[in-house]
């Protein structure tokens, strides 16, 4: 198995788990593992001692290894005796997830997606807790699931890519190498890879790549083209001699609409372009546009008048401002979270656990918070190279008020304000809910706005324009939460409220060191959206952000 494939095995045994309703933690353990694998950067077989890998004990070791062996791990085999496994594509569905797909088994018998899909209409909305419309919305995924492409969320994606790169730079035929495709683009999801080398002894590099050892199929395999499948997933090859390398990699990133557009640019101005290179040496009179603008969004136009952005990069975020620690559903203490953001080279951090209705997360009650406060306070005087800051993400209740009373709010440093219950109350309510918490003083974010879960779980129902209007009116920020399986705020909207004048934070929502890393992947979703640093509050060097949060709303 290669990274992906364990990785992937691991959340179905976490998702096994959380069926059976195992404790919260051990099935938190198992998706944490399969972090620590996507990242890891070089295949698990080369790992001689697993349990470096960060929150990989003993027994998960062992497990990782049966798995990188192409072993069965008897946790694996035990929990499909006991449990269906078709039921992990229903809890695949958007709004179902494992606690419902265990009702639906255990009180429906269905054991998969096609069981769903033959269903009888109404014994779904007949069980207590669901209705008519939670019943088209669940058997509308399922008639469709089939349909849908399989894909990969950014980090799994990135990982992949990265791994396979390497093994192409390393082949003494590459002179040069370069992830293409819609990964480039850093869209939210990838559906294949594309990579582009340049070589002058293309069949050796052709045939190298086709017999590597994480191929799993190869679909076609010329001197100038490979086309493999690995890990599941397709990868596209393309080898061209050096001077041509430039112009494949700009026609090879798209996405399809920019290279239309500039075709037919050439076209008006007498040249012909092709993924070969223009046909005579000319130039289009562009600025370089960056590869994550490339949509036909106005980036042409933009770079003819010499009008793109300064657009964010991952050196211009000077903190986090919503990372959780082991006080909540976090897996890192105070102090090992702070010495990973020190090494990331951070000039602040906000500890922003759960707050006390979410039993599931092990919310904090006021004294736990109090308890939380004086060890921020604690660990801040250890630290010189960072400023450590105790807030909370405090839950949205159902009808707008807060999970803590505004005089425990008032002794946070930030205060982050979520939606984690009640979704389907319509988007009227859900609007008017997130408005209320954006109009209380002491809220300066709200995290995740749209309540998204990439693959999982589709936004809940909500006016985001109206949100944004809110927002500017509130001086509240939106949150671009970058952990992979969010980037909520989605591109467009955080667009609109960027031109609205709302002011973002890009936040990883980290439960360990590892994720504190993701800011890289939501610094590239504000890039699709034309941010610039200033638009980020946490872009904000240490004093200016003291300023801002001495200033309150």
């Amino acid at each position: 198995m290669q990274n992906a494939e364990i990785a992937r095995a691991l959340e179905t045994i976490a998702t096994l788990m959380e069926l059976k309703d195992e404790t919260y933690y051990r099935v938190l353990g198992y998706r944490r593992a399969a972090e620590s694998v996507i990242a890891l950067g070089r295949p698990v077989r080369e790992v001689e001692d697993l349990k470096e890998l960060p929150h990989v004990g003993g027994t998960i070791a062992g497990v990782i290894r049966d798995l990188a062996e192409d072993r069965t791990p008897e946790i694996l085999a035990d929990l499909l005796e006991e449990i269906p496994a078709g039921l992990v594509k229903v809890t695949r569905l958007p709004g179902v997830g494992p606690r419902t797909a265990g009702r639906l088994w255990r009180e429906l018998g269905i054991t998969d997606v096609e069981a769903l899909v033959e269903l009888e209409e109404g014994r779904l909305a007949a069980l207590k807790g669901f209705g008519k419309k939670s019943e088209e919305r669940i058997l509308r995924a399922a008639r469709t699931y089939n349909s849908q492409e399989r894909r990969m969320l950014l980090d799994e994606a990135t990982a992949l890519a990265e791994h396979m790169l390497q093994f192409v730079r390393s082949h003494p035929a590459c002179e040069r190498a370069e992830i293409a495709g819609s990964l480039r683009r850093q869209k939210e999801t990838i559906g294949d890879l594309d990579l582009v080398t340049a070589s002058d002894d293309q069949e050796s590099l052709a045939d190298a790549f086709a017999e590597a050892q994480f191929v799993d199929e190869v679909l076609a395999h010329g001197p100038t083209k490979v086309f493999i499948k690995a890990g599941g997933v397709e990868v596209d090859l393309r080898i061209v001699a050096p001077e041509a390398f430039g112009t494949l990699l700009h026609h090879f990133t798209g996405g399809q609409a920019h290279n239309i557009a500039l075709r037919e640019r050439a076209v008006k101005m007498g040249l012909n372009i092709s993924e070969y290179g223009l046909a005579q040496d000319s130039r289009l009179g562009l600025d370089y546009i960056p590869p994550e603008l490339r949509e036909d969004t106005g980036e042409i136009s933009a770079a003819e008048t010499g009008e793109l952005p300064m657009l964010v990069e991952v050196g211009d975020v000077r903190g986090d401002l919503h990372v959780h620690t082991n006080y909540s559903d976090g897996r890192g203490t105070i102090e090992t979270m702070a010495e990973a953001a020190i090494s990331l080279g951070y000039e602040y951090l906000v500890f922003c656990d759960h707050s006390q209705s979410l039993r599931v997360a092990n919310g904090l009650s006021p004294a736990r918070l109090e308890e939380k406060l004086e060890a921020v306070r604690a660990a801040d005087g250890k630290y010189g190279e960072i400023h450590l800051l105790c807030g909370s993400e405090v839950d949205i209740l159902k009808d707008g008020s807060l999970d803590y009373e505004d005089t425990l709010l008032a002794e946070l440093d930030f205060v982050v304000a979520s939606i984690h219950t009640s979704f389907n109350v319509g988007e009227e309510a859900m609007t008017e809910r997130i408005v209320r918490a954006m109009n209380n003083p002491y809220v300066r974010t709200i995290a995740h706005p749209t309540g998204r879960l990439l693959n999982r779980r589709d936004p809940y129902a909500v006016d985001v324009s109206r949100l944004i209007r809110e927002a500017k009116a509130t001086n509240t920020a939106l949150e671009l939460n970058a952990y992979p399986d969010r980037l909520d705020l989605s591109v467009p909207y955080v667009r609109e409220a960027v031109e609205a004048g709302v002011s973002i934070t890009i936040d990883t929502d980290a439960h360990d060191e590892t994720a504190l890393g993701f800011a890289k992947f939501g610094v590239a979703q504000a890039r699709r959206a034309w941010v610039e640093k200033e638009s980020v509050i946490n872009c904000l060097p240490w004093t200016k952000f003291e300023e801002y949060l001495k200033s309150g709303k």
